[in-house]
């Protein structure tokens, strides 16, 4: 038994020591572990977080694919990307330079910019990411405010690859065009993993082949002092470019249609122009265009509706081109008598109500009511025939729906019936529509691209495609993506003599009819004017038809329309004839 003097601390002392002693080496033993936790386990994220204090990436965009169009025998650009000074921010709150004074030097150097550069410096502030504050900076001004890089800490100007049409305007619905991603796209595409400041398709095929056109975008790693200042590059990561797309447009056809819509006399219409044989678009055009490289907002008031592709979007009546329908119908289900004629005065009375013609023809047999485009005649054939049957003939050549182009925001137009009217109407149908509807008037309508569908079948003897504009994909390996296959969406079956008979009419319209201006001695062509009555002014004009070598199948199928042009073969007409002389150049003799 140990008594007090026999313990282990021989003094009150040394047990004061012992106490002390302990402490500090359990104090060293924690200090020691903290030390291995956080250079052994933690190491490496620490490391980590410290280049990320000291270091920031700016996000570099990848040039988008080229969007090419054929040109003769090669590819041409219509899309292509050029270099542009964009300036972007980053905030700090350690910054010497408080924003408010940025903001007032940006604002004095852009001044036509002060509003996005209020919102986007505010963005940059809240969210504490780095914010693409312009585009397209003048180099005059991105290159003082390089120089004043030091003194604006978390600005800076990049280079960036940016979208430029080669050709201004032309084939602007098509191309679409692209622009920042906003917050409802970031929303709506989280599984493709876009981010903030991503250049992304907004409209045409910019929108629809965007995944395939985008490419990854790189970076620049920059060194950042305390003050949040971009002090050197440290690192660039590299960005990879997107896929090239190959459309089926022929750029000079194009061409020709949209100056033939300018110089039109309204300036408002389309034209489409399609490879018969297979439903390749070769030209789609819709007039006014707009500059897809300027402000877009400014077009957004324009009473003229730049923005609206009137070759997909826009539904009218189709007038006398529908007459084609009706007498595709009467021929086939009732086998209509050709030799059939009726005294055309100008009206066709029927009840206490009076139905008229743009002309008096006289007496007129069914070739010569397609020529001139007889009223009175299609008049007595839709009353013989009833509206079912038109409806059914109309539908079967695609009018009513949507054709499937890859373009977004088509139309479907609609082809009326009994069912639609009492549907939607509530009325019954009554003799009146039917004749209304037997020359395209009425509640029919119809958009420009399904006219030339419509064409297109008349052309191949049945064949109802889905028209397309893009032909292929490629990638920067030169390596084919995509490449599309011709897709017959239906098959109207006629007998042959109903065929022979339509294209004898159609082919009768340019030798000695309405169309006369299209005619070349060297193709066989076939046509059928139209002029649509608008109650709301002045009337719609419309010109449809196809052209081939003699001996060899149509190459060529077009519809063209000018918004209030009057009578389709004075303004319409002169479209179409530089439109097919394009197509088939004269052969020199």
């Amino acid at each position: 038994m140990l008594n007090r003097t026999s313990s282990l601390f021989s003094s009150r002392e040394d047990y004061r020591i012992f106490l002390l002693s302990s402490f500090v080496t359990v104090v060293f033993f924690t200090l020691l572990l903290r030390l291995f936790y956080l250079q052994v386990v933690r190491g490496q994220d620490m490391e980590r977080r410290a280049k990320m204090n000291s270091t920031q990436v700016l996000p570099l965009l990848a040039p988008r694919g080229l969007v090419f169009a054929r040109d003769g025998n090669t590819d041409e650009p219509l899309l292509e990307n050029a270099p542009r000074f964009s300036l972007y921010y980053s905030y700090s709150d350690k910054a010497t330079t408080s924003i408010e004074s940025i903001k007032r030097e940006l604002s004095e150097r852009l001044p036509e910019s002060f509003k996005i550069i209020q919102q986007k410096l505010a963005e940059a502030r809240k969210s504490g990411k780095i914010t693409r504050v312009l585009t397209d900076i003048p180099s005059p001004v991105a290159l003082a405010l390089m120089e004043r890089r030091l003194f604006l800490p978390g600005v800076n100007i990049l280079v960036e690859p940016q979208r430029r049409p080669r050709y201004g305007f032309l084939a602007c619905h098509i191309l679409g065009y692209a622009g920042e991603v906003d917050e409802t796209e970031l929303r709506r595409s989280r599984d493709q993993g876009l981010r903030h400041g991503q250049w992304v398709g907004k409209n045409g095929i910019e929108r629809v082949y965007d995944e395939l056109l985008r490419g990854t975008d790189g970076g620049l790693q920059f060194e950042v002092d305390a003050m949040g200042r971009h002090l050197q590059v440290v690192r660039r990561i590299p960005s990879s470019p997107g896929n090239d797309v190959y459309l089926t447009i022929n750029r000079r056809l194009q061409s020709v249609a949209e100056a033939g819509l300018a110089a039109s006399i309204s300036g408002r219409g389309a034209a489409v122009a399609l490879d018969p044989q297979t439903g390749a678009v070769l030209a789609l055009a819709s007039a006014p265009g707009y500059d897809s490289s300027g402000n877009l907002g400014a077009y957004l008031s324009d009473q003229a509706l730049p923005l609206f592709n009137r070759a997909i979007q826009g539904i009218y009546p189709p007038g006398s081109v529908f007459k084609i329908v009706t007498a595709a119908t009467g021929l086939q289900d009732i086998d209509w008598d050709t030799r059939k004629s009726f005294l055309c005065t100008g009206s066709y009375r029927l009840g206490d109500r009076e139905f008229g013609c743009w002309n008096k023809h006289g007496q007129k047999e069914f070739f010569g009511a397609v020529a001139f485009s007889c009223n009175i005649y299609f008049y007595n054939i839709g009353r013989a025939l009833g509206p079912d049957p038109i409806e059914a003939m109309a539908k079967a050549f695609g009018f009513g729906e949507k054709t499937g182009i890859e373009l977004a925001g088509e139309s479907s137009g609609l082809v009326p019936g009994r069912s639609w009217k009492k549907k939607v109407m509530r009325q019954g149908w009554f003799e009146g529509d039917t004749l209304n509807f037997s020359i395209g008037q009425g509640a029919m309508t119809a958009t420009p691209l399904q006219a030339a569908v419509f064409f297109a079948a008349l052309a191949n003897g049945g064949t109802v495609w889905r028209p397309y504009v893009v032909d292929r994909v490629v990638s920067p390996e030169n390596k084919i993506l995509f490449h599309q296959n011709p897709d017959p969406r239906q098959r109207v079956v006629l007998k042959e003599t109903v065929w022979a008979t339509l294209r004898r009419a159609m082919e009768g319209v340019v030798l000695e009819g309405s169309g006369r201006g299209v005619q070349r001695s060297d193709l066989v062509i076939g046509a059928k004017t139209g002029t649509a009555q608008n109650p709301h002014g002045e009337d719609h004009s419309w010109f449809t038809a196809y052209a081939g070598r003699p001996g060899q199948k149509p190459g060529l199928a077009l519809a063209v329309f000018v918004e209030n042009g009057g009578h389709g073969s004075v303004s319409a007409g002169p479209i179409a004839r530089a439109m097919i002389n394009e197509f088939y150049p004269r052969e020199s003799l």
